[in-house]
């Protein structure tokens, strides 16, 4: 099944960086919008997988601090996050990472356990995780499924923002740059088209590299006697 409209079901005409979108346009051929759109969707997609990689190999802390930068994306884009300070549309880092999170608190995976911290509990684990891990505020703990979880409800997320029809001139708005490389001597945007290709048969927060460190369930076997769990 191919999933590239999802994106782009309420898709919105971008109102700034308007140039620099048009210019990745012109070289993809997609509409401004969904260049935008699938941009942030592979960004997050690289948080995450990222994350897992570390999960998988017991870097707890880089883990954690790769999912909450994919937090703090999701935040930036519900909120239109604007970077100056003098722009009434400002949102620092700390509130765009509050409203990522609440976000996933009110609209989980509901197949999981919802997250096991509040907001400002992540928020002090970023800056924990962020600046050396050289101080963790009193009564401030995380593990594994501090991570996990996170990861799992960002998942979920991906695959369903784009259903919210006040995203769209949220992420119109919101201060994000498209980013550049070379592949062959050609100026190349990146995530654009790869995201385009992993939506061809995928959703967006699906086939994530690396998620077998966190995507799994604990079930109950009641066939059992005496009753047993595990993992799957």
């Amino acid at each position: 099944m191919d999933y590239r409209h999802v994106l782009t079901q309420n898709a919105a005409v971008l109102t700034d960086e308007v140039d620099e979108w048009d210019k990745v346009a012109l070289t993809t051929g997609l509409d401004p919008y969904a260049c935008k759109a699938s941009y942030i969707c592979g960004a997050m997609r690289e948080f995450m997988q990222a994350s897992g990689l570390n999960l998988a190999n017991g870097y707890h802390l880089g883990a954690l601090f790769l999912a909450l930068d994919a937090a703090e994306l999701l935040g930036q884009v519900l909120t239109g996050a604007r970077r100056d300070q003098g722009d009434p549309r400002y949102v620092g880092p700390a509130k765009a990472l509050a409203c990522g999170v609440r976000h996933l608190r009110d609209h989980p995976d509901p197949q999981v356990a919802p997250l096991p911290h509040r907001p400002q509990h992540y928020e002090d684990l970023r800056n924990f995780a962020g600046h050396g891990a050289t101080h963790l505020p009193p009564k401030r703990h995380f593990r594994y499924d501090s991570t996990r979880l996170l990861l799992w409800h960002l998942a979920h997320a991906l695959n369903t923002m784009w259903e919210d029809t006040n995203l769209p001139t949220k992420l119109a708005a919101a201060e994000i740059h498209p980013v550049w490389t070379t592949r062959k001597g050609k100026p190349k945007p990146v995530y654009v088209t790869e995201v385009q290709d992993h939506l061809k048969t995928s959703r967006p927060g699906d086939r994530l590299a690396h998620d077998k460190s966190w995507q799994w369930t604990v079930m109950s076997v009641s066939t059992s006697s005496p009753p047993v769990t595990g993992r799957g």
